[in-house]
């Protein structure tokens, strides 16, 4: 029997707040077109709003301001298609194993414990990118840095090994207090 692959985890569209706000626009005229129909059928008492705005518009003829209105209308819409056919973007790194994901701050987050278990590390911070990670350490005076600086980079690596694309490790370290 063999497993499907999942989906890759992507971000929300950005298409999303467009659409929810298209959304509201259509419910709104529906709730006013809706009333409209409730006044036509003598549900509800009350003065017409599409009429009187229907008669108001007939008599309008061009403006000056009309044609740069609709230019922008046009280049508001292509802005709009470009940003329904954009891909996600991607919010996960994949591993080895198939369908299973990390996020970059878990992959900071496991860059920075296999920081911390290398000797000589009073504390560190990890930032992950899509293609490299950065860890900051800090030591003791008296600390060879070179060597602490190979050997954190080194356990970064081993401690990345299972994704499936390995990040460059860029290693800093930081001199810090006096010799304990």
């Amino acid at each position: 029997m063999t497993e499907k692959a999942g989906k890759k985890p992507v971000a929300n569209p950005t298409a999303a707040v467009p659409a929810i706000l298209f959304a509201l626009v259509l419910i709104g005229a529906g709730v006013v077109l809706g009333r409209e129909a409730l006044l036509k059928l003598g549900a509800l008492d009350g003065p017409e709003w599409v009429g009187p705005a229907a008669t108001h518009l007939d008599g309008l003829t061009a403006q000056q301001w009309m044609l740069p209105a609709g230019i922008a209308a046009v280049v508001f819409g292509f802005i709009l298609v470009l940003v329904a056919v954009r891909p996600r973007r991607r919010t996960h790194r994949a591993l080895t194993e198939p369908n299973v994901w990390l996020r970059k701050g878990d992959i900071a987050a496991v860059a920075r414990t296999a920081a911390l278990d290398s000797v000589g590390v009073d504390s560190a911070t990890a930032k992950a990118g899509n293609k490299k990670v950065t860890v900051a350490v800090s030591t003791v005076a008296g600390t060879d840095t070179s060597e602490l600086k190979s050997s954190v980079a080194t356990s970064v690596g081993d401690a990345l090994r299972p994704l499936a694309s390995a990040p460059k490790v860029r290693t800093r370290v930081r001199t810090t207090g006096q010799t304990s």
